[in-house]
């Protein structure tokens, strides 16, 4: 492992996509190997023991192409990151996401979280706000759908928009004064201009940005981070149906990248 190795992103399917964008935008020298484990997903439904076997069976994978750092794109990857082994650094989103939100929220500052199911009840965002001093007051909601949904939906508009009001409403419900939201689930991203076309007062929060900066840390101190590649390169692996790349990549601007089916 040296500072050319590549940087590898894993996720439940095409949401952690953002990550890999924001990740070639701030580290443009890093190549990226990317998994995106459609043919399980969605994994917010799924028991800790099937999460975990999942994700290191990608990890595995990864370490194999010799990556030297892994970003768990996954939010409900990185709820179990404890329980994850690995020979090369995790990096949680869910860590990003609330050291992103803690930077732009005033103390004691109530800011709604959407996310999966498994994220939910881990409380794994209650419990990485408290690690990182309690800055903030977490109302948190589940959609045990909108991620499959924009993983094969994409284009049902009139779906997403019932899904996310779904989703939302009940954090307004119990706060109305919410005006940051943060995006807990990596799929969620993709579908920005449809939340904010329902609640244009909400003020989104990704954690992709703060992710890659934790990244970019980690690879300056270990003098791993490559500062004269002439161009970096992404290669993705899928589990699933390669199609379902298509529309996600193109809302992206990242096509045409080639898809390899694992």
């Amino acid at each position: 492992m040296d500072r050319y190795s590549p940087v590898g992103v894993i996720d439940s399917g095409v949401g952690g996509l953002t990550v890999a964008k924001q990740l070639k935008r701030s580290l443009p020298n890093e190549d990226i190997l990317y998994f995106g484990d459609s043919k399980n997903m969605p994994y917010g439904n799924r028991s800790r023991d099937e999460i975990v076997s999942l994700a290191e069976f990608m990890i595995d994978y990864l370490e194999e192409k010799g990556v030297k750092a892994i970003l768990l794109a996954c939010n409900t990857i990185s709820t179990f990151i404890e329980d994850l082994h690995s020979g090369v650094r995790l990096i949680s989103i869910v860590d990003a996401g609330i050291r992103a939100a803690s930077s732009v929220c005033e103390e004691g500052e109530s800011v709604g979280v959407i996310a999966t199911k498994a994220t939910v009840d881990s409380c794994s965002y209650e419990k990485a706000n408290e690690k990182a001093g309690g800055r903030i007051k977490l109302i948190t909601s589940a959609s045990t759908s909108l991620p499959r949904i924009i993983d094969r939906q994409l284009q049902n508009t009139s779906l997403l928009t019932e899904k996310i009001r779904e989703c939302i409403s009940p954090i307004l419900d119990e706060d109305p004064s919410i005006t940051k939201l943060i995006l807990g689930c990596s799929h969620f991203p993709i579908i920005k201009e449809e939340i904010n076309a329902v609640y244009p007062f909400l003020n989104l929060i990704d954690p992709a940005a703060c992710q890659v900066e934790m990244l970019r840390d980690y690879l300056r101190e270990t003098d791993l981070l490559n500062y004269d590649n002439d161009g970096s390169d992404i290669t993705l692996y899928t589990s699933g149906d390669e199609s379902e790349f298509g529309l996600t990549l193109e809302k992206l601007r990242m096509s045409p990248l080639a898809i390899n089916r694992v």
